[in-house]
């Protein structure tokens, strides 16, 4: 098989798909340059920029008025959600009574903020956050999402403050919101004493004190994902880098390291394992939930970081993939162990890999897989959650949407690669 070329690097850890995507859309400088040749006309690009601030503030402010500080909105009830204690949680009777989230939406949308060009309200949210947002919560929380979302956020938040920030309402910008960033990982750090360094999937954001267990619970499941484990390295690896302190980065990359020494002979990992005996528990995998985010986040961490041990890891897992998973198009799932197809069930995850093979440069096996789940979306209007490839017909098995991002990651790479090919513009559509 063809081994892939490298990536291109380094390449600044801010300039995220998402948000070039955003920039682009939203008629820039940089807009006028990446849509040139697509034969769009000025009139079209602007329909479309107003289209997506239209989008944009229409979720904006409906959250700030009717959700905020909660993690999220729930449009239909103009209620919330504090989605982030709530997943996977049946039993919220322990939360405290002036529990109000973790204001999620606005983390995650500060970086929007920025790429549109609202520094006003940008600066509003930095403020707000510096003077309200604590972590000292008896909260238990899933350690990936909030790693991706909440830690992740408030550290571009940071970068982007630093660069577009020179004086907040009660003085200079100070770092507040890597402040807020190594606070909370620091109460990730519990959740890596295991005998494997492979986290615990959940972790309760309150230090432990003599009278209280909180960090990993009594009893905590040990069960957890291929991409729970190895999909840490990014944002605690840049808050390392950020604060000095080597230890986020280092327990990371243990974990990291200690997931890629499980694969089987075939250079296959399996979906979710045992953090206290390094064992797997689930053998059947593929590229879709439970493992997406290990590749992706392998490559992403040789672009950012360039160290060669993330290339190799990721080139010999990247031509497993290829060889025991694709079946022309499409990915099914295999056994770790033998390479032999386990299911036929295609997920709207799975969308996030023909991204990571442009990014890879590998750019015609990209296009293959992008036309097909292109075609799905168009017959379906969206891709959905799951469905079954039998006999090379389709058949959704769940008929639901929640928004995800990777065909739209997907796509805006194939075209920056390409240039010119329309399909960049689906999400007008939605």
């Amino acid at each position: 098989m063809r081994s892939p070329p490298r990536p291109r690097r380094p390449v600044p850890a801010r300039l995220v798909a998402a948000a070039v995507l955003l920039s682009a859309l939203a008629g820039g400088a940089a807009a006028g340059a990446a849509i040139a040749g697509d034969g769009y006309g000025r009139g079209r690009r602007l329909y479309m920029r107003n289209k997506v601030l239209e989008m944009f503030y229409h979720a904006y402010d409906n959250y700030m008025t009717y959700a905020f500080p909660h993690d999220e909105l729930k449009p239909l009830t103009k209620s919330f959600t504090d989605s982030l204690s709530e997943l996977g949680n049946l039993n919220l009777e322990h939360l405290p009574n002036d529990y109000n989230g973790s204001a999620l939406t606005l983390v995650e949308s500060l970086s929007s903020l920025v790429v549109l060009g609202n520094l006003t309200e940008f600066e509003r949210g930095v403020l707000w956050l510096s003077e309200n947002l604590t972590f000292d919560v008896d909260a238990r929380i899933n350690l990936f999402e909030c790693n991706i979302r909440l830690l992740g956020g408030l550290i571009s938040g940071h970068i982007l403050a630093k660069e577009h920030i020179s004086h907040l309402k009660d003085g200079p910008y100070q770092d507040q919101l890597l402040h807020l960033a190594e606070n909370l990982g620091s109460r990730f750090l519990p959740a890596f004493e295991t005998p494997t360094g492979l986290p615990y999937a959940w972790i309760n954001l309150k230090p432990c004190n003599y009278f209280f267990q909180y960090g990993v619970m009594e009893n905590e499941t040990t069960e957890t994902s291929t991409s729970g484990c190895g999909s840490l390295i990014l944002e605690m690896g840049a808050l390392s880098r950020l604060t000095g302190d080597s230890r986020y980065e280092a327990a990371a990359l243990r974990a990291l390291r200690k997931l890629w020494s499980m694969r089987s002979s075939l250079n296959l990992v399996g979906t979710t394992l045992d953090v206290l005996t390094g064992k797997w528990i689930e053998y059947s995998s593929g590229i879709g939930a439970g493992v997406d985010s290990f590749y992706e986040y392998l490559i992403k961490a040789y672009v950012l970081f360039g160290s060669e041990e993330y290339w190799d890891m990721f080139h010999s897992a990247y031509l497993a993939v290829q060889k025991y998973f694709r079946h022309g198009p499409w990915y099914h799932e295999a056994d770790m162990r033998t390479g032999e197809a386990t299911h036929w069930q295609l997920t709207s995850l799975q969308a996030f890999w023909p991204g990571l093979q442009t990014l890879l440069g590998d750019v015609a096996a990209a296009n293959i897989s992008h036309r097909e789940f292109y075609n799905v979306w168009q017959r379906f209007g969206v891709l959905p959650e799951r469905y079954l490839l039998d006999f090379g017909m389709l058949h959704p098995t769940e008929k639901y949407y929640p928004l995800r991002p990777e065909f739209a990651e997907s796509t805006f790479y194939l075209y920056q690669a390409t240039k010119g090919d329309y399909r960049l513009f689906f999400i007008v559509q939605i």
